[in-house]
């Protein structure tokens, strides 16, 4: 699809009247068990909240602008990558069987019999805010449209009266407001929500497009899916058993989300495979450490040594594909992404 082709479409649904506002919940789906999958784990539920006549014209208008900033005419609209070094993008989301808790959300939940907001204890209730959810409804094609954005706990307060105590609420932070017609500041009955305007996903057409990585990745679980792969791929590595001072990897992947990513990143393009088929990994090693200017070393036994951080970092750097050799001139550069060509 063509970025003005999408950005007309996605435009249609802002012009529309019918505009809902859902805060999401994430809990423990009953009988999941600890090991499970993150994606699997959780599951999401939306709680309408009711937006007044002056609140919908403002959230449409926001909404409107934050397409129209990133759907521009050289955006690049492709398919999600756990690691994409292309600044102006749009990233599409297909793969559902690996966001399950989360598909089911989108195809199923959005779609039954959602609770209202209608007082306090149904927030009391609410393990934990997890996103807020804009639904914008296309009178013509009749469908919806769906902008989702992961919600920081302080975007989120209860007021004071509504705390269990006075004593509470002060020690948790509370909301006030400043009323223009006593010109005192009084404390706040009800809950506040703050409304930012950016999007991390829209989901519309049976596809997700991803305007914020990171965002789309928490909302999701896929973070913490990855953090539980990383540990099992660090275990992988290790048990190959070419690497001395495995702990100084397993420390910068621990610390170091993007290594994280690049170490599954690896994985993905087949290296980690091609490691235990490699018949001399140090071989391998010193070509590439001669091509991009890298001091590889290596103990007795020929394994290479990985003696703080920063020598971690080269080797995952060198698995992940990170350098890249120019066809014309020879020409080494860094690039994240790294996609093959099929």
């Amino acid at each position: 699809m063509e970025p003005q082709e999408l950005l007309k479409e996605l435009k249609a649904y802002t012009a529309s009247s019918t505009v809902h506002m859902y805060i999401i919940e994430r809990k423990k789906r009953p009988g999941a068990k600890t090991k499970d999958r993150a994606s699997e784990k959780f599951e999401y539920l939306p709680f309408q909240i009711n937006l007044s006549s002056e609140l919908v014209p403002v959230v449409k208008g926001m909404l409107n602008k934050v397409i129209e900033r990133k759907v521009e005419d050289d955006v690049v609209i492709q398919e999600y990558a756990v690691i994409d070094d292309t600044t102006n993008k749009i990233q599409t989301y297909t793969d559902f069987g690996k966001i399950a808790g989360f598909q089911e959300f989108l195809n199923h939940r959005l779609n039954a019999e959602i609770k209202h907001v209608k007082d306090l204890e149904v927030l009391s209730d609410l393990e934990k805010a997890w996103a807020l959810c804009y639904g914008l409804y296309d009178e013509v094609k009749k469908d919806w449209l769906y902008c989702i954005k992961k919600l920081a706990p302080r975007n989120m307060t209860v007021g004071i009266e509504t705390s269990d105590s006075v004593m509470n609420a002060v020690k948790n932070g509370f909301s006030s407001l400043f009323d223009l017609k006593t010109q005192t500041l009084k404390p706040f009955n009800g809950f506040s929500l703050n409304i930012e305007p950016s999007i991390d996903m829209i989901y519309y057409s049976d596809t997700i497009f991803i305007f914020r990585k990171k965002g789309f990745e928490d909302l999701t679980s896929l973070t913490e899916e990855f953090e539980s792969l990383a540990n099992d791929l660090v275990a992988e590595v290790e048990s190959i058993n070419f690497i001395e001072g495995i702990s100084h990897l397993s420390k910068v992947i621990l610390e170091k989300p993007a290594f994280r990513n690049k170490l599954i990143k690896a994985e993905e393009i087949g290296n980690l495979e091609f490691l235990k088929t490699c018949k001399n990994i140090k071989t391998e090693f010193r070509r590439a450490g001669k091509k991009l200017n890298i001091s590889f070393t290596f103990d007795k036994q020929g394994k290479i040594l990985a003696e703080n951080e920063n020598q971690a970092q080269d080797i995952i750097k060198v698995l992940s594909e990170y350098f890249k050799e120019g066809i014309f001139g020879g020409k080494v550069f860094e690039s994240p992404a790294g996609r093959l060509k099929q």
